[in-house]
């Protein structure tokens, strides 16, 4: 096609590519100008010892390799509840429950698990191991430090570490609480499968990148009331003077980096050689391991009910509560309920 009419449609074909550029060139512009605000905020932010954050509360265990961050409540020569957090939470966000507890007669002992919380790495974080057996070895050298036999209670990514403790611990953990478990398993409760993903693993593998996109996204205050109404269901709950808590630790050097090592290990924690990953070994390990019991918030989206079942078949002892109209963090979204249900649980007690 020659004249006019072709003339005006390479021109407008033009026009639309040269559109086209200045967009991608602006949303480009766009994210470098941010990630670089991002950055110059973090550094500001990031500036903490743990020791400065912690304001004399708390103590650190030291083990092979970190030292973990404890805090306690109640009395000392009362039985354990050691309690494990989940992603993105610490000992400081357990809110009231630890003093529920300790009112009803337990120590209540609350460990940050690395990279969360003030627990720290004995060298350089960035070699620090991440993996779901390294964490259950921190989680009994802490068992091992408090002088007696535990109930150890795991919620969500604590759930992995303290399943595989348990399975390791002999007569050190008298009985395992599962709280909204994350173990890698699929949404109908399939069991876990190798499937790393290469592109989320390519892009987390500089550690510069990585601690930017961390910065930018995970540990910027200003998204810590979205990223958590997506782990619950009554998004209600997250307010304004609950999102603060949660925030504690945004301000310890190298925050961002070490949340950064973490996610590139959790990328490709389904491909790990852990005990607790393999339902056969589950099976052989229920018949003579402590107790098991699982709470679980029947409208969790993010750890569905299905997986429950599963692991009800896989360890046939375990006893299931499930909280009606409750999500994937029970202790914020129906604390009361939560509670009584861990107490049902923690029985025969005190």
């Amino acid at each position: 096609m020659s004249g006019p009419k072709a003339s005006a449609g390479r021109s407008a074909a033009k026009r639309g590519v040269t559109l086209l550029l200045l967009l991608v060139g602006a949303v480009l512009a766009a994210i470098l100008g941010w990630a670089a605000f991002a950055q110059a905020a973090r550094a500001m932010r990031e500036t903490k010892t743990v020791e400065q954050i912690a304001g004399g509360k708390g103590r650190w265990v030291r083990t092979a390799d970190a030292q973990l961050y404890v805090q306690e409540w109640g009395d000392p020569q009362r039985p354990i509840v050691l309690l494990l957090h989940g992603t993105g939470a610490w000992s400081g966000t357990w809110f009231g429950l630890p003093q529920t507890l300790a009112e009803a007669g337990w120590r209540v002992v609350a460990v940050d698990l690395p990279p969360f919380g003030l627990s720290k790495a004995m060298g350089k974080d960035a070699g620090l191991d991440y993996s779901r057996p390294a964490q259950a070895r921190r989680v009994l050298s802490v068992v091992d430090s408090l002088g007696g036999s535990v109930i150890l209670v795991g919620h969500s990514f604590g759930s992995g570490p303290a399943l595989e403790a348990a399975m390791l611990a002999g007569g050190r953990v008298r009985k395992l609480v599962l709280v909204d478990p994350a173990l890698g398993l699929g949404p109908l409760g399939e069991a876990p499968a190798c499937d790393a993903d290469a592109g989320v693993n390519f892009l987390l593998a500089n550690r510069g990148v990585r601690t930017a996109v961390v910065g930018a996204t995970a540990t910027w205050p200003g998204l810590t009331g979205t990223l958590l109404k997506k782990f619950v269901h009554r998004t209600e709950v997250v307010t304004d003077q609950l999102t603060p808590s949660y925030q504690v630790p945004f301000e310890r050097q190298g925050f961002s980096a070490g949340l950064g090592d973490w996610a590139l290990a959790f990328a490709a924690s389904s491909c790990e050689s852990a005990a607790s990953l393999s339902p056969s070994i589950l099976r052989a390990w229920a018949g003579g391991g402590p107790p098991v019991g699982l709470i679980w918030g029947e409208q969790d989206a993010i750890t569905p009910l299905a997986q429950a079942r599963s692991l009800q078949a896989w360890i046939p002892q375990a006893t299931l509560t499930v909280l009606p109209g409750v999500g994937h963090i029970p202790h914020i979204e129906s604390p009361q309920a939560f509670a009584d249900a861990l107490q049902v649980q923690l029985n025969p007690g005190p």
